[in-house]
């Protein structure tokens, strides 16, 4: 990724250069400024479109028991490559040891600000991880709509304690996410 769009930053240079070149002997200098400024421009949108298509096949391809075998930092990278794929946008992956307990920010489709936190676990997640998001979502993001995604979902007690305070995305509502069906989105604020 950091390859193509460094890429289409230098064909935009390269591009607005030539251009400048060509203006200085042509008899119209702003028409071939204005024809390098649209190529430039043309070749950014092509990138990003290649970029995502390959994206939104690689996703489609992935079914529920690969996930199982990814590490925590590749679940967090599907579950953002799914966020874009679905209409968000500004989507960062923070995960790491220093994340705050933020996995994922993004604004949803709708316009929200998001903060995601993401469990590829063998086992349910426990009330005490959801109710430590909730913390997080009062103190480091306030303002923010959380989403909770969980490979192997939630026990109903952590279910329980969630429900009112965030999106809960379990096994099942993640299979509808990655088939397309049902793309959670935190209601606005």
């Amino acid at each position: 990724m950091w390859r193509h769009r460094h890429g289409a930053v230098l064909a935009a240079v390269v591009a607005l250069m030539v251009g400048a070149w060509v203006a200085q002997s042509a008899p119209r200098p702003l028409l071939w400024v204005a024809a390098a400024v649209a190529v430039a421009a043309l070749s950014w949108w092509a990138v990003g479109r290649v970029r995502r298509t390959r994206e939104r096949r690689a996703l489609a391809r992935t079914d529920l028991s690969e996930l199982d075998l990814m590490s925590g930092t590749e679940f967090e990278e599907y579950v953002a490559g799914l966020m874009r794929v679905h209409g968000y946008t500004a989507v960062i992956v923070v995960g790491g040891a220093d994340d705050g307990g933020a996995d994922i920010t993004a604004r949803s489709p709708g316009g929200s600000e998001v903060v995601v936190q993401c469990k590829r676990w063998r086992h349910p997640v426990p009330p005490n991880d959801v109710r430590a998001f909730i913390g997080i979502l009062n103190s480091s993001f306030e303002g923010y709509q959380g989403i909770f995604v969980a490979s192997n979902g939630f026990t109903e007690a952590a279910a329980r304690e969630g429900a009112e305070h965030m999106v809960l995305v379990d096994r099942d509502g993640l299979a509808r996410w990655m088939g397309g069906v049902e793309v959670p989105e935190p209601p606005r604020a």
